[in-house]
This record gives structure tokens, sequence and C-alpha cells, in this order.
């Protein structure tokens, strides 16, 4: 495929987008792409070309702000603990460095995660979750039998009772 933007050279970057149904694709030279992107990693100029209309192409971050890949100059704010990340460098790199820099971030990331993904919050599959026993008196009925065997009949009377007092009020 040719750059779009050139019609010379072979494209290797390409941006696709769907919005509503609507797909916009941008495929670039390696020349092309680096005289339409003005920073890095940011691209904060990236597809800076007329072959697009819509805003979003012209800046794809501007509908975030800069807030997140802002220079490292900034104040250095907080810090997480599990892996010792800066708030600078979250928002030099747009990286998070563990799993627990969504939790000493999340002032930072979860406006960016929601504008991103629609929510904050996982609302895929999950995985299945081990059976759990669900009738407690089977439970207290395996506890005697292990009471009863290692002599404990003290815990055994008190396992009895409650065994007694559990099957009452589902009877009852």
């Amino acid at each position: 495929m040719l750059c779009v933007h050139c019609g010379k050279n072979q494209a290797t970057t390409f941006y696709k987008e769907n919005t509503n149904g609507q797909v916009k694709e941008l495929a670039l030279c390696p020349e092309c792409a680096a005289e339409l992107t003005g920073q890095t990693p940011a691209f904060g100029s990236l597809f800076n070309s007329s072959f697009w209309n819509d805003d979003f192409f012209k800046n794809p971050f501007s509908t975030w702000g800069n807030s997140l890949f802002a220079s490292p100059k900034q104040a250095i704010g907080g810090r997480c603990s599990t892996c010792g990340m800066t708030e600078s460098e979250l928002r030099r790199t747009g990286r998070a460095g563990c799993g627990d820099c969504y939790n000493s971030f999340s002032d930072i990331l979860l406006p960016y995660i929601k504008k991103l993904h629609g929510a904050a919050a996982h609302v895929g599959t999950a995985p299945k979750q081990v059976e759990q026993n669900t009738n407690p008196i089977d439970d207290l009925k395996t506890r005697l039998t292990e009471a009863v065997k290692s002599e404990n009949y003290e815990e055994a009377a008190k396992l009895r009772d409650e065994i007694r007092r559990q099957e009452g009020k589902q009877n009852g």
C-alpha cells in the first residue's frame, strides 16, 4: 500500500479509527510519518495533514489534552509504592509501571481510561468462579466427622448442636 500523503513510498505506519461505524484510515511511509509527527512519544501533531478534516486526525491527543504526555519538568507528584514510578514518569511515557500504578495514579489515569474505553470498570467476561459448597450443613457434618475422629468431643458437641440449629431453620 502506498503512502496516502506522498503517494510514492510504501506505507509502514497505519492508523485506523472506527467511530459509530464510520471507518477512517491513514497509511504513511516512514518519511511522511516523521514529517507529520511533531513530537514523540506523544505524537502531538501526528496526522497534521489536510487529508483528514476531522480535528481528531489533526491532533489525536488534543481530545485528551497534553497533560498525560507533559514534559518531565513539571512538578513531581506521587510515587507508586510498588514499582517506584513517579507521576512525571507516567505523564512522560503514558504507561503505568505496574498494576498498582492504576491505584496510585487513579486520579490521572481514570479520566483517560473512561475516554478510551467508555467506562472505568471492566464490564466484559470474567473467569468462572470455583464452585463453592452452597449447603453449610454439609460443611458442618464434615467438620463433625473430623472432630469425632480426632476425639475432640467438645468441638463435636458444638458442631452437633449447630447442625441441629441449622436443620431446624431449614425445616421450620
